[in-house]
Formats: C-alpha cells, sequence, structure tokens
C-alpha cells in the first residue's frame, strides 16, 4: 500500500515538471518525446498498483490519458497540470480512496 502512495507521489512530482510551461517542453523536446513513454509506463505501473490495493486510481488514468494528448502544447500542459493535482490528492487521501474527509465504513 506505501509503494502506491510512493508512486502516486513520484508520478505526481513527475507531472508537475512537466506542466511548467518553459521547463516542461525543454524536457520533452530534450527527450526527443521519449519522456511520453516513460511516463506511461510509470502511470501504467502505478494504476496497477493502485488497481491492487484498491486505492483511487483516477490520477493514473488521468495520467495516461495526458500522455496520449500531450502533442498538442496546451491541451497537454493543462492535462499535466490536472494529472499532477489528482495524483497527488490521492496520494495524500487518508484513506486512499479517492474521498478526502470522507467517512468509511470499518
Amino acid at each position: 500500500m506505501v509503494l502506491a502512495r510512493t508512486f502516486k507521489g513520484i508520478s505526481g512530482l513527475f507531472e508537475l515538471v512537466l506542466g511548467l510551461p518553459l521547463l516542461g517542453g525543454m524536457v520533452v523536446m530534450g527527450s526527443g518525446w521519449g519522456i511520453s513513454a516513460v511516463m506511461f509506463a510509470l502511470h501504467a505501473v502505478t494504476l496497477a498498483m493502485s488497481l491492487q490495493h484498491r486505492q483511487s486510481f483516477y490520477g493514473s488514468a488521468a495520467g495516461i490519458v495526458t500522455c496520449l494528448l500531450f502533442s498538442v502544447p496546451v491541451v497537454g500542459m493543462f492535462g499535466h497540470w490536472v494529472a499532477a493535482v489528482l495524483l497527488l490528492v490521492s496520494m495524500v487521501d487518508r484513506h486512499g480512496a479517492g474521498v478526502a474527509g470522507g467517512f468509511r465504513r470499518p
């Protein structure tokens, strides 16, 4: 369970960097668009871990969609922002179910 949260944090921080207007573009262009394949794999692993531990997976799903749409400059930037926020929120979510502050049955 801790490993899934760690992967959410790592992928969320990477998404934040890629969402920065100038720096993110330089990283993507400098890697020859290869960073997209790396991020896709990272999101896929995070998604699998989240599903295995029955945690929220919407951040990883948003990250995968962003990896597919990143070639459109402005859409990709906003997609990285959305994915980063969703991943980091699901990481710090106490229950891991995507309901921050909500009540759960024991």
